[in-house]
């Protein structure tokens, strides 16, 4: 390592995701169907044999990007859920989960990525370091998922520079000429061969918090479940680091076609398909209650 990527801000996140305990071991069996595989991969990564889900939490971040959706959007999704009035509010609650809703400075948006990085790299870094902070309440599954609007969008940038393609391939009609605008800035500005840069150039600060979370979940060795496309998008970034960064990470469903193209990419099939868009943890939710049922099986 160069004395300049030791003092880089993301020096402390690559140590992290390069000193990590050793894989649950997932073997799912040969016979026993999609429930039984969910079963064999809480065992894996819990240790717990029968599996139990007892401490779900659900942690949702919130971002604001300029000049992207309706003004007030996260503010008012974060009313909504405080007051219990959200959705996911119900879910969780009818689920026994935690759930636990970040505001990411939403009051002082993000650049658009068109124009300007997301974030510098030690805002970037500091925000994967404050997303870490959802394993507080130790939980023993962790649904992160993110509140934004048209959170799709960063999403789909950060699989057009992971993965490539056409931007066609992540987003559809206007958003895809401006997913290419903004990954098109970010080639000439940094070195998108390096995960941490894409997720600091095109990723909001709600990306890069879920990817703190998802990567101290599995220092922790607790199983996570993915809320939807900016989640899946998180995880890919650790992924393009180094795959085991998510081994221990399933996708709660899939909403529209670039999800499920980023879902295969990462070979992980979802738990169900509820074609959501402005996800905010219902997805995950959903999927909690199939992973409670797997629980009993035996």
């Amino acid at each position: 390592m160069t004395a300049s990527a030791a003092a880089s801000p993301f020096a402390d996140i690559r140590r992290l995701a390069a000193d990590l305990p050793a894989p649950g071991v997932f073997v799912p069996p040969a016979d026993g169907g999609r429930l039984a595989a969910i079963s064999a991969w809480l065992t894996a990564w819990t240790g717990r044999t029968p599996p139990s889900v007892n401490r779900p939490v659900v942690a949702l971040y919130a971002g604001a990007r300029q000049g992207i959706g309706p003004r007030g959007y996260a503010r008012d999704r974060l009313e909504a859920i405080a007051a219990g009035g959200a959705s996911v509010s119900r879910m969780a609650g009818s689920q026994g989960a935690g759930l636990e809703a970040f505001d990411l400075a939403i009051d002082r948006p993000t650049p658009d990525a068109r124009q300007k990085a997301s974030m510098s790299e030690k805002e970037c870094a500091a925000t994967m370091a404050f997303g870490m902070e959802a394993l507080a309440k130790q939980p023993d599954l962790l649904i992160p998922g993110v509140i934004a609007a048209e959170a799709h969008r960063d999403a789909a940038a950060v699989a057009l520079a992971l993965l490539g393609g056409e931007a066609s391939d992540w987003a559809i009609g206007e958003v895809a000429a401006d997913v290419a605008a903004a990954v098109e800035r970010a080639r000439g500005e940094g070195d998108l061969t390096d995960p941490l840069e894409v997720l600091r150039q095109l990723g909001g600060r709600e990306t890069a918090a879920v990817a703190g979370a998802i990567l101290a979940a599995r220092v922790q060795k607790i199983p996570v479940l993915l809320d939807g496309y900016a989640a899946t998008a998180a995880a890919a970034v650790l992924h393009a680091i180094d795959p085991d960064l998510v081994a221990h990470a399933v996708a709660a469903h899939v909403g529209g076609a670039g999800h499920a193209r980023l879902l295969a990419a990462l070979g992980k099939p979802p738990l169900v398909s509820l074609d959501i868009e402005d996800e905010e943890g219902v997805g995950g939710v959903s999927a909690l209650a199939l992973v409670r049922l797997a629980c009993e099986v035996r």
